[in-house]
């Protein structure tokens, strides 16, 4: 599988899909104006990723992954499409990989610390919750 790298725009995140190395970032703002279009080909392409490892389930328990979250504005549609990307991690590790999932929020940013809590407790996933200072 070949790795997803994608720049940040003034409306778009930065997104960073390292197979390699086991990590996923998205960071900056994501409130793009097509949320479908920009979201569709990282969700497939982690789609596949997920689906080819858990055809070797037995090798899933060895697996350790970082998800890096790191954002200072979503918007509802894309927070949905957050969900669907912790969705396919969770599948991981209910097969008994480690999932470290990283919540990174300015210390005085309440909303985007509320926005992880609430993705949180939607996909019942423990996150590291992180401030900024």
């Amino acid at each position: 599988m070949e790795n997803l790298y994608i720049e940040p725009t003034e409306i778009t995140p930065k997104i960073v899909f390292d197979v390699k190395n086991k990590t996923f970032e998205l960071s900056g703002i994501s409130r793009p104006e097509d949320v479908v279009a920009f979201y569709e080909s990282i969700i497939f392409k982690i789609d596949q990723y997920v689906s080819h490892l858990l055809k070797n389930e037995s090798e899933v328990n060895k697996l350790k992954f970082d998800l890096n979250f790191d954002l200072t504005y979503i918007n509802s549609a894309s927070s949905k499409y957050i969900l669907q990307i912790l969705d396919f991690f969770k599948k991981l590790s209910l097969k008994g990989a480690i999932i470290n999932c990283n919540w990174y929020y300015e210390d005085l940013d309440d909303q985007i610390l509320e926005d992880g809590e609430d993705l949180s407790d939607v996909i019942r996933m423990d996150f590291n919750f992180i401030a900024r200072i």
